[in-house]
C-alpha cells in the first residue's frame, strides 16, 4: 500500500516544476489515491483480523528495519550451534557484563521466608467494654509434632499434618455436612456480591497457603470474631454493611492467650458505628491505624490452609474478612434447636445452654470468641453427641401476634404496609410501627388483635413460605417496581400451633 507512494509524490513534484500538470502522469497518482482511500474504508468496516504472511510478502518488496533485526538475531543463533567456539566465546563476553553480572548474583538469593506472625509490626488500637481487658500474650505456642498424613476423604482441605488439626478434623467435616453450608460459604458468590455492589474486587480476597515448614510452629487452631459496622462510599454511594470495625483472635489451645485484639480503621466513612451492638463509637476509631489489609497481613503470616478457625457464623466473619477459608469448625452448624431442626442457634443461647454462661448485651470479640470455642471443646468432649438448644420463654408476650416486615424500600410508608395487609387478607393490622431505615432499606413491626389474626394474616399472603436463619417462616411480597419485602413471623411454627390449640392462652414461646 505504501510501497507506490514516493512514486505517485515524485511523479506530481516533476509535473510541478514542468509548470503544466500532465494527465498522464497525474493518473497513476490520482488512481493511487483512490485506491488507498478506498483500501483504508475496506480495512475500517470488514477487516478485523490481522494479515496473512503472504500479503505482507507481496506488499512489502523491502524488508523492515524490525525484520532485519530478527533476521540477524536468529543467524546468529544458528552461527553459534554451528560454531561451539564462537557460542563459548560470546557466553564469557556476556558473563562479564554488569546485568549478566547483576543476574547471577539474583540467583544467589535465598527464598524470601514467610514472614512470623508475632513479628510483623502492625499498629495495634486496643479496645476494651467495661474491665474485660485482654491481655496480649508474647509467649510462643509450643511447636506440634508432625504425624503421619491422613487420607482426605473431600477436595477441600483437611487438617492432616498435627495432631491438633487431627483433633478438630471430624468437626471440621461435620460443620461440611450442614445443609446449608455450601450456601453460607459460597466464596465466590461472596465475591460477586462485592463487585456488582461496588464494595471491590475479587482480588481484594486472601486465602492461605498450603501447610508447610513455615508454620510449623504457628497455633494450628485458632478461635475468631469481628465486630462490624456499616460504612458508604461517598463517590458512588455504595454500602458495605459488613465492613470490619474489631478483630480478636486467640489461641485454641490456650484460650487465655489472645493472639490478636484490635479496633479496625474502615475504608469508607462509618454511616453507622452500631455502637449499640459492640460498644464502639466514634472517637474510638478516631485514631486507629490499623486497617483490614493489616489483619489480612496477620492471618495470612498466621493460617496455612489446614489451620482450624473456630467460631460462630464464621461466614459473617470471613465476609468481613475478605477470606476464604474451608478448614473451619462453626458452633451455628453443629448444635440444632429443639424443635426447629432447620434452626440455627444464636451464640447467647448457646452458651447459656452448654456452659452455663450469660452473655453481656454488648458484643465483645474476645469474650465471643472464647464462648465459642469452649462450647465447641464440650461438643469434642461428647464427641459430637449433645442435645440440642432450647430458646429461652418468650419475654415479649405481644411479640405472638406481630410480623416482622424488613427490605422495606424509602418510598414505603406505613400505611402503604397496612393497606397491603387490607387486600392480601382481607385483615386490617391494629398498629403499624414506624419504618426504621438503615441504608436504602427499612424494617418494622405490624400488630394484630390476637396471634390468630397475625397468623391468618400470614397465611393468606401470596407467596413461597421459607425459613430464615432462625428457623422462623417468612414470604416475599412483591412491588409493582419489581422489588419485594420481606413479612417474617415473629414466633416459631410449632409454638403458633401449640398456641392455637391453647386458645391463644398461652404465652410461652421463644424469640
Amino acid at each position: 500500500e505504501y510501497v507506490n507512494l514516493p512514486l505517485a509524490v515524485a511523479l506530481s513534484s516533476a509535473s510541478e516544476s514542468e509548470g503544466d500538470a500532465s494527465p498522464i502522469a497525474a493518473e497513476p497518482a490520482n488512481n493511487n489515491k483512490e485506491k488507498k482511500n478506498k483500501k483504508r474504508k475496506s480495512n475500517a468496516s470488514d477487516d478485523i483480523f490481522a494479515k496473512p504472511k503472504r500479503h505482507h510478502n507481496l506488499v512489502k518488496e523491502t524488508p523492515t528495519l524490525k525484520e532485519t533485526n530478527k533476521k540477524q538475531k536468529i543467524d546468529k543463533k544458528i552461527e553459534k550451534k554451528k560454531t561451539p567456539q564462537a557460542s563459548l566465546a560470546a557466553d564469557v563476553q556476556l558473563s562479564n557484563s554488569p546485568a549478566q553480572a547483576l543476574y547471577k548474583h539474583s540467583l544467589k538469593k535465598p527464598k524470601q521466608e514467610a514472614p512470623n506472625f508475632r513479628s510483623l509490626a502492625l499498629p495495634i488500637a486496643s479496645f476494651s467494654i467495661g474491665s474485660q481487658a485482654p491481655t496480649m500474650s508474647p509467649t510462643p505456642s509450643p511447636a506440634v509434632k508432625d504425624e503421619p498424613l491422613v487420607e482426605e476423604v473431600r477436595p477441600l482441605p483437611l487438617p492432616n499434618h498435627t495432631a491438633t488439626g487431627r483433633k478438630w478434623q471430624k468437626a471440621v467435616i461435620n460443620t461440611r455436612k450442614h445443609v446449608r453450608y455450601s450456601g453460607s460459604f459460597d466464596f465466590e458468590k461472596m465475591k460477586q456480591a462485592d463487585e456488582e455492589a461496588g464494595r471491590g474486587y475479587a482480588t481484594d480476597w486472601i486465602t492461605a497457603r498450603e501447610f508447610g515448614a513455615w508454620c510449623a510452629e504457628n497455633p494450628q487452631a485458632i478461635a475468631i470474631d469481628c465486630e462490624m459496622c456499616e460504612t458508604r462510599d461517598p463517590v458512588s454511594g455504595a454500602v458495605d454493611s459488613k465492613a470490619l470495625c474489631r478483630i480478636s483472635v486467640i489461641d485454641a489451645e490456650n484460650p487465655d492467650e489472645v493472639l490478636l485484639d484490635t479496633l479496625v480503621k474502615p475504608v469508607w466513612p462509618v454511616v453507622d458505628h452500631r455502637s449499640r451492638i459492640n460498644g464502639i463509637k466514634e472517637e474510638h476509631l478516631a485514631n486507629v491505624q490499623f486497617t483490614l489489609r493489616h489483619a489480612q497481613a496477620f492471618l495470612m503470616a498466621l493460617c496455612s490452609n489446614e489451620t482450624v478457625i473456630i467460631g460462630h457464623a464464621l461466614h459473617n466473619d470471613f465476609a468481613a474478612l475478605k477470606m476464604e477459608h474451608h478448614c473451619l469448625v462453626d458452633s451455628s452448624f453443629l448444635f440444632s434447636v429443639k424443635d426447629a431442626p432447620n434452626a440455627t442457634p444464636s451464640l447467647k443461647d448457646l452458651a447459656s445452654s452448654v456452659i452455663n454462661k450469660e452473655m453481656p448485651p454488648t458484643h465483645d470479640s474476645v469474650n465471643d470468641a472464647r464462648a465459642a470455642l469452649l462450647c465447641l471443646k464440650t461438643y469434642l468432649s461428647k464427641n459430637g453427641k449433645v442435645d440440642p438448644i432450647e430458646r429461652p420463654t418468650l419475654r415479649n408476650p405481644i411479640a405472638s401476634t406481630q410480623l416482622f416486615v424488613h427490605r422495606i424500600p424509602k418510598v414505603c410508608k406505613p400505611s402503604h404496609l397496612s393497606t397491603m395487609f387490607l387486600s392480601h387478607a382481607d385483615i386490617q393490622p391494629s398498629e403499624v410501627d414506624e419504618i426504621e431505615f438503615k441504608g436504602d432499606t427499612g424494617r418494622t413491626h405490624v400488630t394484630f388483635r390476637t396471634s390468630r389474626h397475625a397468623n391468618l394474616a400470614f397465611d393468606t399472603l401470596d407467596g413461597k413460605t421459607e425459613a430464615d436463619a432462625s428457623g422462623r417462616m417468612q414470604k416475599k411480597v412483591y412491588l409493582k417496581s419489581g422489588g419485594y419485602v420481606r413479612v417474617r413471623m415473629m414466633v416459631h411454627h410449632h409454638r403458633c400451633s401449640r398456641r392455637e390449640s391453647d386458645g391463644d392462652k398461652s404465652d410461652d414461646d421463644s424469640k
